[in-house]
């Protein structure tokens, strides 16, 4: 992936949860008329959508206000879950700063966006970042737990993947949230992390088969 070649405007889709971080994998379903032609525009292009998070929990309708960081995401999978809603999956590629907003099409939202201070995302993707204190966290709550998830499914998972997996789990606030998106380097995650868990009580009690995203 060059830099040069990545959009600097991309629609936007507000996704308050699960985190879409550089790595990941998430789903996010479209429902609004908008996000329906959101969808349609950006897999008629390149595939390119923006995600940023609402700044206010529970904001389901009308234009948010946006954290002005995000992650840049590209278009997987697509499928009509029930009649005029979409199931998308989208792969994190690289964050961003939004530099402004731009009149949009379609009834969708449209930023204009900068990743100078986010070049080095796709090295630190590239390099496997393993956060073996996460990992081993969640292992050891697993088999205390019980649980039947297969723990070789772990084993697969990126770095960034873990976090977004325990930051869906936990009760984290959308500003706490936003400090993972923020973290300067990716590989600096797990320190992060680990600092908000201790704010929320540490490793809830979870079922990780529920809980990473799907």
């Amino acid at each position: 992936m060059k830099i040069q070649d990545l959009p600097m405007v991309v629609p936007v889709f507000p996704l308050e949860a699960p985190l879409l971080l550089p790595g990941t994998v998430v789903p996010f379903r479209a429902l609004e008329p908008r996000y329906l032609s959101l969808v349609e525009d950006a897999l008629a292009g390149d595939g390119y959508i923006g995600i940023l998070q609402p700044m206010e929990e529970g904001m389901d309708a009308g234009d948010p206000a946006l954290y002005t960081v995000g992650c840049l995401g590209k278009i997987g999978e697509c499928y009509e879950d029930e009649p005029g809603e979409l199931l998308v999956l989208a792969a994190g590629l690289i964050r961003f700063r939004v530099l402004q907003e731009v009149p949009g099409e379609r009834g969708y939202r449209q930023a204009i966006v900068d990743y100078a201070e986010f070049l080095g995302d796709v090295a630190e993707v590239e390099e496997e970042l393993e956060f073996s204190t996460l990992r081993e966290m969640v292992r050891q709550r697993i088999e205390t737990n019980r649980s039947e998830f297969d723990l070789s499914i772990m084993d697969g998972m990126a770095g960034t993947e873990i976090v977004t997996a325990i930051a869906h789990a936990i009760s984290l606030s959308s500003a706490e949230r936003q400090m993972l998106m923020e973290t300067s380097h990716l590989s600096e995650l797990e320190e992060v992390l680990l600092q908000l868990m201790m704010g929320v009580g540490g490793v809830p009690s979870f079922d990780v088969s529920s809980s990473m995203p799907s």
